[in-house]
């Protein structure tokens, strides 16, 4: 049974958090999710730029770095295409841009709906 974006987030900030956190630790998970949910869209920018004429290793680099964030966070299906994109770079490759950020752009909306959740139940907590 594959899992759901709610249960990578939860465990995820599990981790970091252990299972009963207290005022401390949920802010600290907030800002955490905050902070993703504020240099995401303009890391997503930047691999559009790198995507559509950025040499393989600048892509490489930037696709990593956004793939560690979002598994950072629970998002394993960002990570995951992010790391597709990461191994295309290594192997010289530039995946094609429209398709790739397509694939980014859905499950970005559908990660972020999931972690806004998430931070704002942290909030009222």
């Amino acid at each position: 049974m594959e899992r759901s974006r709610q249960d990578e987030v939860r465990d995820r900030m599990r981790d970091i958090a252990g299972g009963d956190p207290g005022t401390a630790e949920r802010a600290l998970m907030s800002r955490l999710i905050r902070s993703f949910l504020a240099k995401t869209p303009g890391a997503v920018d930047r691999l559009g730029e790198l995507l559509r004429g950025g040499d393989p290793a600048e892509l490489r680099d930037h696709a990593h770095t956004m793939k560690g964030s979002a598994a950072n966070i629970g998002a394993g299906i960002l990570a995951g295409i992010l790391a597709e994109v990461e191994n295309a770079a290594r192997e010289g490759f530039v995946p094609d841009p429209d398709v790739t950020l397509g694939r980014v752009a859905a499950e970005q909306a559908l990660a972020f709906e999931v972690l806004e959740r998430f931070a704002a139940e942290l909030e009222s907590s």
